[in-house]
């Protein structure tokens, strides 16, 4: 629920931020509104990258790296609304955001502390 509300939120900050960029960078009329739909994207994907990076470094107690895990984590989301946006294609947009969900856990536990290897006696 928190991922859902966050994702929404990026997309409002999102739309506004494109809305000022398109603002600032043209007069009006549609051919601004490019600018305003790559804002709202960003906005999503940005957010729901980083609430699926701090919910897995929640869960693993704090102690992988947060910062290499949101850079992945956002580096596996950027092609999803790509995709999405393909049509008939739509339905890959699944199985690249279980991947992106995969890696996160992945990082997440691979840059954790190790635990020492016990002996047998």
């Amino acid at each position: 629920m928190v991922a859902i509300i966050s994702g929404l939120l990026g997309t409002v900050i999102g739309a506004f931020t494109g809305g000022f960029v398109a603002a600032s960078q043209c007069d009006g009329g549609l051919e601004c509104l490019g600018v305003a739909v790559v804002g709202v994207v960003l906005g999503a994907i940005f957010m729901e990258s980083a609430v699926m990076s701090l919910s897995v470094h929640k869960a693993n107690q704090r102690r992988g790296n947060l910062y290499a895990t949101f850079i992945i984590t956002f580096f596996f989301a950027v092609p999803i609304p790509f995709t999405m946006a393909l049509g008939a294609a739509a339905i890959h947009a699944v199985p690249l955001f279980l991947l992106q969900v995969w890696v996160c856990v992945k990082v997440q536990l691979a840059s954790g502390p190790r635990k020492a290897a016990q002996r047998k006696r």
